[in-house]
C-alpha cells in the first residue's frame, strides 16, 4: 500500500470511530427518559409540526408499524399526542405536547455541551478547518 492508501484507511478508521462515539453521545437522553431514536423522531416531528405516521415513516424510512412502537411510549411518557381527524378518520394527527417541546429543546441543549466539549479540544482556527472540510463532504454529497 502507498502513502495515500495508508491515509486513507486510517481515515476510515478514525472517522468511522469518531462518529460512532460522538453520535451516540449526543443521541443518548435516557436522563430525560428517551432514547436515540426517539431523540430523532421527536426532531422530525418538530420540524413537520403536524405529521402522521405514514409520513413519518416514508421520511425516516423505515415501516410504519416500527413508527407506531415508538409513538405509543412517547404518547405514554406525555411527550408526544395522536388525535385523530374528524373529517378523515383514517388520519391521525401526530404533534409534539408542550412536555414534548420541554424535552426535545433539553435534549438539544445536552447535545450542544457535547459538542462544545469536542470543539474545546481545537482551536479556533482548527474547528473552521474542520468545519470546511465537513462543509466539502456535505458539498459532494448534495450533487
Amino acid at each position: 500500500m502507498d502513502g495515500k492508501e495508508n491515509q486513507i484507511e486510517e481515515f476510515e478508521s478514525i472517522l468511522i470511530s469518531t462518529i460512532r462515539t460522538i453520535m451516540s453521545e449526543i443521541t443518548q437522553h435516557q436522563d430525560l427518559g428517551i432514547t436515540g431514536s426517539q431523540f430523532h423522531l421527536l426532531n422530525k416531528i418538530e420540524k413537520e409540526k403536524v405529521t402522521n405516521v405514514k409520513h413519518l415513516a416514508k421520511i425516516l424510512n423505515v415501516k410504519p408499524s416500527a413508527i407506531t412502537v415508538m409513538l405509543e411510549r412517547l404518547v405514554q411518557h406525555g411527550f408526544v399526542s395522536r388525535v385523530q381527524d374528524e373529517k378523515d378518520r383514517r388520519f391521525v394527527a401526530v404533534t409534539l405536547t408542550e412536555e414534548g417541546v420541554q424535552v426535545l429543546q433539553k435534549a438539544r441543549e445536552n447535545s450542544r455541551e457535547i459538542l462544545k466539549k469536542y470543539a474545546a479540544l481545537l482551536d479556533e482556527h482548527e474547528l473552521k478547518i474542520l468545519n470546511s472540510i465537513l462543509q466539502k463532504f456535505t458539498d459532494y454529497q448534495s450533487k
